[in-house]
């Protein structure tokens, strides 16, 4: 899912959304929903990252991401939300925002302990490094040749070799399956690379 931030505006007459509500909109990415959402809390969100020392667009950034963390809770089935959306998606975006300044500063240790102490609702650290590993790997998935992109998107779908071969136009399975391999590994190469990698 990707919010587009951009082409969102306020709407004339707010509407009052209740949890439910919100989370089967953003579930099932409803733009009007997502529209309202914008409309009622980037506001806080905005205003919130301009007192902390960042800019319009961070906030925008963090939203998005925050928008996008939340989706995925929602998708896994692990999102349980016992206060108001409007303390919720605060607590996430103010966890996103206070990680991107963790890592400017020196006393980063200390700043996650403060962060763990604040008790952000159903959000925790893994929720937070889950999201940065997809945008690495997305990152990086973007740098290969098309081919590749197509193999490895079609692999993980499990579409079967004959299927690839015919997709592909390419007759050898025993070709594709090195294709595959040398796809793979250049992406890992890819991503290992980058300064922003932490090996597991």
């Amino acid at each position: 899912m990707w919010l587009k931030l951009n082409h969102i505006y306020p709407l004339i007459q707010l509407r009052s959304l209740d949890n439910k509500t919100i989370v089967q909109g953003i579930r099932n990415q409803d733009k009007e929903i997502l529209k309202s959402i914008y409309s009622i809390y980037f506001p806080t969100i905005k205003r919130f990252i301009l007192d902390a020392k960042g800019s319009e667009q961070d906030a925008k950034d963090v939203f998005q991401e925050g928008i996008i963390i939340i989706y995925r809770k929602i998708k896994e089935g692990n999102i349980n939300l016992t206060s108001s959306f409007k303390s919720y998606i605060y607590s996430v975006c103010r966890f996103i925002w206070m990680k991107q300044l963790s890592k400017e500063r020196e006393n980063a240790e200390q700043l996650d302990v403060y962060l763990e102490y604040e008790e952000i609702p159903d959000v925790r650290l893994d929720e937070y490094e889950k999201n940065e590993q997809y945008k690495l790997y997305q990152k990086h998935f973007l740098r290969l040749e098309k081919e590749c992109q197509k193999l490895l998107q079609l692999f993980l779908k499990n579409v079967p070799l004959k299927e690839i071969a015919d997709e592909l136009g390419i007759g050898s399975q025993q070709y594709i399956k090195r294709k595959k391999y040398k796809c793979k590994e250049q992406l890992v190469r890819y991503i290992k690379s980058d300064p922003n990698f932490k090996e597991e």
